[in-house]
């Protein structure tokens, strides 16, 4: 493996993750390198950083909502305005200045502090099992943010020290399969330092080994998928298996408890949570979801009837960008028995300066807004994003956000056994889930079959959290599914569809962007992408 390493040059600046800790903010800019860095408390307060840049780039209302905006299940919500003209038609896939930047440039940021970590607490005189605790966390951080870009960009710059540019400046590209193996190391030495859910003295919003055993499973699906690699599966399997015998984990039996929308602040770390990111409403450490996966006017407001578990029905609201929403015909998919269809917003009041107008969504409008029951935008809204116990006039949502929850380890698990050939026991772990959202069981024994439902099942499970991409990439049902969903849309007279003119195929990388190739020489551009020659344009 060719690995880069580059040592930083000047001052590393560390600010408290005020969210999960009780940590001070410490102005160490200003500090001399020989005086940093000389407690364990101090590496500690370097980790939080790490976990807020983290934070920052896996929750970035952008990344999430173009990932799923580029799937069947989101669309424009008020208009092709801003990111929304590249939604749901692949538009410039192929220019450098219309790729996921932001993820980018995110994603170094956060290997960059875990790297700081490592870096400067390699020399430390301190508690041997406490540093390495640190530095499993630090290196769970730095390989789950290289899994976004590997799976976003093919090979990339690899780093295993700080440097003097968080955006990898000067570096060249690893191919894939160092990218891997550089991800796999730091998730082994991660796996056998990192403590079980539920140890005491070790706060919630810290990784732990089945946060890893669950990524690990996670990671060895798509592998196995985009590499035809059967043995993947089993790995896969393996440590799905590992999170499930655990026993530190459960499905809610309501699947709306998981959302704050409902649960309030008792859905954090709730027993299906595996790893989440943590808000709070504090300027600088809110989270700002729904603000850009909002469904109108300037704060919302729940509908008498749709009230929250301990939350007074008109109290709270949110602040709305009006950019995408989960799209009408994904809504429409879901069985009216299904729990999981109560998650959408779909009547309330939006209030705009003075004006109060009561509203409902009405999917027969065709995203035509406001529609006749006054909707005033193209889609329903998502109530995974949503804070009702936040007052709205602080413009702040304070709920958490999980990256890895149990259902998924299910699905996993489902999938590696069917692939395995063990269907009858991918049934039984598909239709947990699929029970759980008070549907009933499903009865196949038939393996493609068993494999649609599970894709299926992820799409109502998982929808306008971001996964639903990546899944369907790696299977090839993207670009069939995006064709499908766009020629239905323009045949039906849905508001702003159009035509596809371009079908990704299970090959498809986004371009590295602009500024990173200007800035750094040594970079090469990805190859431009092909269209899928299996559907006709236009």
């Amino acid at each position: 493996m060719k690995l880069h390493k580059y040592i930083m040059i000047g001052v590393v600046s560390v600010m408290a993750f005020t969210a999960c800790t009780d940590l001070d903010e410490n102005p160490y800019t200003f500090t001399s390198p020989s005086q940093f860095y000389k407690t364990a408390e101090e590496l500690d307060q370097s980790l939080t950083n790490t976990y807020n840049s983290f934070r920052n780039m896996a929750g970035n209302w952008m990344n999430i909502m173009r990932l799923e905006a580029c799937t069947e299940f989101g669309q424009p919500s008020r208009g092709p305005k801003n990111d929304n003209q590249n939604i749901n038609d692949w538009y410039d896939i192929n220019s450098a200045k219309s790729t996921f930047s932001n993820m980018w440039g995110r994603c170094y940021v956060a290997i960059n502090a875990a790297n700081t970590v490592l870096d400067r607490g390699e020399g430390m005189d301190i508690d041997a099992s406490t540093k390495t605790r640190i530095f499993a966390q630090a290196r769970f951080i730095r390989a789950y943010s290289y899994y976004y870009l590997v799976r976003l960009f093919g090979g990339v710059p690899l780093s295993e020290h700080m440097t003097k540019s968080p955006n990898g400046l000067d570096l060249e590209r690893s191919s894939v399969a160092d990218t891997w193996t550089f991800i796999l190391s730091d998730l082994e030495y991660a796996e056998n330092n990192l403590p079980a859910k539920g140890t005491a003295g070790y706060e919630s919003f810290r990784v732990t080994k089945g946060s890893v055993d669950a990524l690990l499973g996670e990671l060895y699906l798509w592998r196995a998928s985009m590499e035809n690699n059967a043995d993947f599966y089993k790995l896969s399997a393996e440590y799905s298996k590992k999170v499930i015998d655990s026993g530190l984990y459960r499905l809610l039996p309501d699947y709306r408890q998981l959302w704050h929308m409902f649960a309030g602040s008792a859905a954090k770390y709730n027993d299906e949570s595996i790893f989440e990111l943590a808000y709070s409403a504090v300027s600088g450490q809110d989270n700002s979801l729904h603000r850009f996966f909002g469904c109108m006017g300037d704060s919302y407001y729940r509908a008498a009837g749709q009230g929250i578990d301990n939350v007074a029905d008109q109290g709270g609201g949110s602040y709305f960008y009006l950019r995408t929403g989960p799209s009408i015909y994904a809504y429409e998919s879901y069985d009216e028995s299904d729990v999981r269809k109560q998650v959408f917003v779909v009547r309330g009041t939006a209030r705009k300066g003075t004006n109060e107008t009561y509203m409902e969504f009405e999917p027969a409008d065709k995203g035509h807004y406001p529609g006749t029951k006054g909707w005033q935008c193209c889609t329903p809204g998502n109530g995974k994003y949503y804070d009702f116990e936040t007052q709205a006039s602080l413009l702040m949502s304070a709920n958490n956000w999980m990256l890895l929850r149990y259902s998924e380890v299910l699905l996993n698990y489902a999938e590696a056994l069917n692939e395995m050939g063990q269907s009858g026991e991918a049934l039984r772990y598909l239709n947990m889930v699929h029970q759980r959202a008070g549907l009933p069981a499903l009865t196949t024994n038939d393996k493609h079959s068993i494999d649609e439902a599970i894709f299926q099942e992820r799409g109502w499970e998982f929808i306008g959290e971001g996964k639903i991409y990546f899944d369907e990439l790696r299977t090839n049902r993207l670009g069939r599914n995006v064709y499908q969903f766009l020629n239905r849309g323009v045949s039906e007279g849905m508001q702003y569809f159009r035509k596809p003119n371009f079908v990704p195929q299970k090959s498809f990388l986004w371009k590295i962007p602009q500024g990173d190739l200007d800035s750094n020489p040594l970079l090469k551009q990805n190859p431009d992408n092909v269209s899928d020659p299996a559907y006709p344009l236009g």
